[in-house]
């Protein structure tokens, strides 16, 4: 590696709430490497891209790039680009609500105690219980590729 990194993540770590998404992590990454963020469903993988990328805010740490501090800098002004996974989502919802949606629509529309039975299965089957309030930008990449 190089002695000046093109990124530097320095004890960034976020906060959705009392969740911690992501503990204390320092990343350094030389112009030219490849590097592959690997680990299970939840663990930040996602959230650090965010991060990385401006669509998140850190809630510490400093995040620079080709040395300069883009902590606070909004995304059209940080040097990357980012391929989203979860284009399907709306973000205004909750994890319910975007599970229910298409049984919530005027034409064919499920009555909400059947709706709700419904989502509350479909969460099960794939170990979201508990997160339904939650906003798909407060998931983890799997978590939202699950909904």
């Amino acid at each position: 590696m190089t002695s000046n990194p093109i990124v530097t993540l320095a004890g960034v770590a976020k906060r959705y709430g009392a969740f911690l998404a992501l503990q204390e992590t320092d990343l350094a990454i030389a112009e030219g490497e490849f590097v592959t963020l690997l680990g299970p469903s939840g663990c930040g993988k996602t959230t650090t891209l965010r991060l990385i990328g401006g669509f998140e805010q850190a809630s510490a740490g400093r995040i620079a790039i080709a040395g300069q501090d883009v902590t606070d800098s909004p995304p059209y002004r940080r040097p990357v680009n980012t391929v989203f996974q979860d284009y399907a989502l709306f973000p205004h919802m909750s994890v319910a609500e975007n599970i229910g949606y298409g049984l919530s629509v005027k034409s064919g529309r499920v009555a909400k105690a059947e709706r709700d039975r419904r989502v509350a299965d479909a969460l099960a089957m794939v170990g979201l219980e508990g997160k339904a309030g939650m906003r798909p930008g407060a998931l983890s990449g799997g978590q939202r590729q699950r909904v």
